[in-house]
């Protein structure tokens, strides 16, 4: 390449950025480990480790479960989290984390947190949709699709005068970002994004993924490479799709994008929007772990809207953090996080197999979601909707909703699902003062809890007695419902049989989409 281009012109300004060669250290030493064999588990854990904030933060992450399939809550060391997680999900989580933090630090931070935002909800989803878009690995299309915007991300934060002159040049000539981009700068945001990816060492598979995808419908894609650009070119215009659209329009959006991507990556609007409300919470997860307030972020609130979940609420300042909330005694074990077991052996009948549960609740979900676009529909039925869903969906015994009486500052049953339910129901009368019993434990701490058996000898002293003289049953799980930080509500399961409650990750994070569309619901009521 001639030394004089525009593209190695400005390279060599992004090289002289004192911030810019630390970064590229981080991320090379990072794609030059390899997972060939243990000797690289190591060397990753080793490469992490030397980055005190990065550890913290990486663990962090992995014991909420944002990448986790087991082991969330329980991970401790790098190593470790590279031995439950996999060595490509670690990596993953170490090159975003390496990414956010030098590249918010600057006057356009807010701009640059949005960006942030938008590029790592884009590479969620693509893990999410990698199956059906034919990609075999999942954290390899979670990599494509956060480098698929990379350019644009490095021309904000090395380049915020070009890229203002390039916005009043598309606001007033009516072209696109990337030609008027190429006009300022002299090279187009992507054309920069794939140069600095070569120089960071990503494999050429994924640089050539970064490349845009052209107009119109979208052909299956012929090799791996063609499957890894379709997939982060979808993901990424559904986040574009929701920085953009206006109120009203997404389900318009997700149609026509589903339409496009029809013969590539074969998926439903349904399917779609399950996808989102799940990668949600997992960017709730990452947000969380790098202290970012996605209540004062557009894009995050837009996404929320789009994914049928209540809008993201600013930080209090000074506020008890989420870690600090949580209860610290013999409850810490039942708190349930993102990711739990698999299912249980003994529940493996064809009506209850994974894919039927989950679909069951997607299918559910949507449901719902379809219900609060309807004003008329009353709440109790939208909450009987979701009650009906966990019931059905998960094959609990009974699912009994409580509802706060503030006359008395009580909780009390409203109405449920099972054997004799509504008799059941009426056994859920309990104060919301007084021993932090496990009721009180998840209303007061947000914590969603699941108890094995209440005869454990560490669980047994926090079961009250008016469970233990008027309930049969033997393990359950609570799903607070919390609004503007307030218990309103809570959605109690169970089943009769100690241990015999074992929630899947996938399942959970379903089983609180639908506790959050409560959330929602009732706020709308207000």
């Amino acid at each position: 390449m001639d030394a004089d281009t525009p593209l190695d012109r400005l390279l060599r300004r992004i090289q002289a950025e004192s911030d810019f060669p630390a970064l590229s250290e981080s991320v090379g030493a990072i794609n030059r480990i390899t997972a060939s064999d243990r000797e690289s588990v190591n060397q990753l854990s080793n490469t992490i480790l030397k980055d005190f904030a990065l550890t913290s933060k990486l663990l962090k992450l992995a014991n909420a479960a944002f990448y986790s399939r087991a082991g969330g809550g329980t991970i401790s060391t790098v190593s470790r989290a590279v031995v439950i997680l996999g060595f490509d999900a670690v990596r993953s989580i170490a090159l975003s984390l390496i990414l956010f933090d030098n590249l918010q630090n600057r006057a356009q931070a807010q701009q640059l947190k949005e960006e942030f935002l938008k590029v790592l909800y884009a590479a969620l989803l693509a893990r999410e949709l990698a199956e059906k878009a034919g990609v075999d690995d999942g954290e390899e299309a979670f990599i494509g699709a956060m480098l698929h915007h990379l350019g644009r991300m490095l021309a904000l934060f090395y380049f915020p005068a070009e890229m203002t002159a390039a916005r009043e040049r598309m606001a007033t000539r009516g072209i696109t970002e990337a030609l008027a981009a190429s006009e300022v700068l002299g090279a187009s945001p992507e054309q920069l994004g794939i140069a600095v990816a070569r120089n960071w060492g990503f494999p050429e598979r994924l640089v050539q993924s970064m490349k845009g995808l052209p107009p119109g419908r979208v052909r299956k894609g012929a090799n791996e490479v063609d499957r890894l650009r379709i997939v982060a070119g979808l993901a990424s215009a559904l986040c574009d799709g929701m920085a953009q659209a206006r109120d009203g329009e997404h389900a318009t959006v997700v149609v026509r994008l589903v339409e496009r991507f029809r013969d590539s990556v074969p998926v439903t609007v349904e399917q779609i929007g399950t996808v989102m409300s799940v990668t949600f919470g997992e960017l709730s997860r990452f947000a969380q772990a790098v202290s970012l307030d996605l209540g004062r972020s557009a894009f995050a609130v837009q996404a929320a809207q789009w994914a049928g979940l209540p809008p993201p609420e600013e930080a209090a300042g000074g506020g008890i953090s989420p870690d600090a909330a949580a209860p610290r005694d013999a409850l810490d074990a039942a708190v349930l996080h993102a990711a739990a077991p698999a299912p249980h052996a003994a529940d493996a009948s064809p009506s209850r197999t994974p894919e039927a549960v989950q679909a069951r609740l997607a299918a559910g979900l949507q449901d719902v979601g379809n219900s609060l676009v309807d004003d008329s529909m009353p709440l109790n039925d939208i909450l009987r909707m979701i009650l009906e869903t966990m019931y059905t969906g998960m094959g609990f015994e009974h699912v009994i909703l409580c509802i706060r009486d503030g006359s008395r500052n009580a909780m009390r049953g409203r109405f449920g699902f099972g054997e004799e339910a509504q008799a059941l129901a009426r056994a859920f009368d309990f104060p919301l003062a007084g021993t932090p019993d496990v009721f009180l434990v998840a209303l007061q701490n947000n914590a969603d809890i699941l108890i094995s058996d209440i005869d454990s000898p560490n669980i047994a002293p926090r079961i009250p007695a008016w469970f233990r003289r008027q309930v049969p049953a033997r393990t359950f799980v609570l799903f607070p419902v919390l609004v503007k930080g307030k218990p309103v509500g809570l959605i109690y399961a169970d089943r009769s049989k100690a241990g015999d409650i074992v929630i899947a990750e996938t399942e959970l994070s379903l089983l609180k989409s639908l506790r959050n569309q409560a959330v929602l619901a009732i706020r709308q009521s207000l």
